[in-house]
């Protein structure tokens, strides 16, 4: 869903400010893309997880969810299957979250960032605490038993106590999953061209690494378990969808700047509306890139992904899937990083210990 009704100052993802009729031109083409897959290999799935994210999905009206769902109708989704919607907190509405009960979607994701309502403007978000919290209660009320909160941490002039107290308000909440991610500044946001230009001051490495320590810590004394390295939820509540990814399983993606998995290639709707819908106008795919991903490409993959998930790299996969014995040919590496406690075999899965979490992807190319 490639619009927003406002551009946050951090988000790279693509999305614009619709204009008179975008929408209805969007849905339209997305009708017609989703024909095209469901012709194809991908139509011979049975989806067991729907994602709708953006942008800003919630902003859609209430009555266009009947040509959404239309526009999916030719693919077979399971009947458990988990379907996922993200909300900003601003456009949420009981009307909208009864309209989403009624098309099946069983899992809020609300894109909080924070309780602070000095950086969420700063951030962009035409949000308040107040709204999020009040939307949260929105939701629980109209019947959702898996809502999921996204925060953001290591946020300009952000200290220690005020990512804490974020975490407490978070849990406080009680929702059952929470994804929590380390601000990463994008060169061609605002947030990048400010910091090029030395007017954003981050929190330091080691505050950062404070941070990521709390979340850990506090999430963990909640009952919450980590799972992947920024992702925690209630036991069983696992985000179905994500994990397919770094599982590296087959995924479908529709939309402009969508991206698709069907095992060996991966390809990249352009993030253009306006190519999409005119490519849509002529019934043909939308203009996107491609990428064979060779078994070596396939390899270093599956080990990145996996080391991020709690339960590890499972090393007799390797072996299966990919013939390659990760204990033979980076037995230095791992002897090494095994010496300075930053991973540990257990039941032949390598795992990040708890100090390498916050230094996850120096560690992960060591062994890549």
């Amino acid at each position: 869903m490639p619009f927003c009704t406002s551009l946050c100052r951090y988000c790279d993802f693509y999305s614009e400010i619709a204009g008179p009729g975008d929408i209805e031109r969007f849905l339209g083409a997305l009708a017609i893309e989703s024909s095209m897959e469901a012709s194809g290999p991908f139509g011979e799935f049975v989806y067991d997880s729907v994602y709708i994210g953006g942008g800003t999905p919630s902003m859609l009206p209430s009555e266009q969810f009947e040509k959404l769902f239309s526009a999916i109708a030719s693919f077979a989704v399971a009947g458990d299957a988990e379907i996922t919607i993200e909300c900003n907190p601003s456009t949420l509405t009981p009307m909208a979250l009864k309209t989403y009960r009624k098309f099946g979607i069983n899992r809020i994701s609300l894109g909080v960032q924070s309780f602070n309502d000095k950086h969420l403007k700063r951030l962009g978000r035409i949000h308040s605490s107040k709204e999020a919290m009040g939307s949260f209660h929105l939701i629980r009320k109209a019947g959702f038993e898996n809502i999921s909160i996204d925060l953001i941490y290591g946020l300009p002039d952000q200290t220690l106590s005020e990512w804490i107290d974020d975490l407490k308000q978070a849990i406080n909440l009680g929702p059952e999953h929470i994804s929590a991610y380390n601000l990463i500044i994008e060169p061609e946001t605002p947030f990048g061209q400010l910091y090029a230009k030395g007017r954003l001051r981050l929190p330091s490495d080691e505050t950062q690494n404070l941070m990521y320590g709390a979340l850990d810590k506090h999430l963990s004394e909640a009952g919450y378990a980590r799972y992947e390295l920024s992702n925690f939820s209630k036991p069983g509540l696992e985000c179905r969808h994500n994990v397919k990814y770094w599982h590296l399983l087959p995924y479908l993606g529709l939309g402009p700047a969508a991206v698709s998995f069907d095992g060996a290639n991966r390809t990249r709707n352009l993030p253009a509306l306006s190519a999409y819908v005119k490519a849509a106008a002529v019934l043909t795919p939308p203009p996107r890139e491609s990428e064979f991903l060779h078994t070596q490409k396939l390899l270093s993959e599956a080990i990145m992904m996996q080391l991020r998930l709690c339960e590890g790299l499972s090393c007799d996969e390797l072996k299966t899937r990919f013939k390659y014995d990760i204990l033979r040919e980076k037995r230095e590496q791992v002897e090494q990083l095994l010496r300075n406690g930053y991973i540990e075999i257990v039941d032949g899965r390598i795992r990040l210990a708890r100090q390498a979490l916050f230094i996850s992807d120096e560690i992960i190319l060591k062994l890549i």
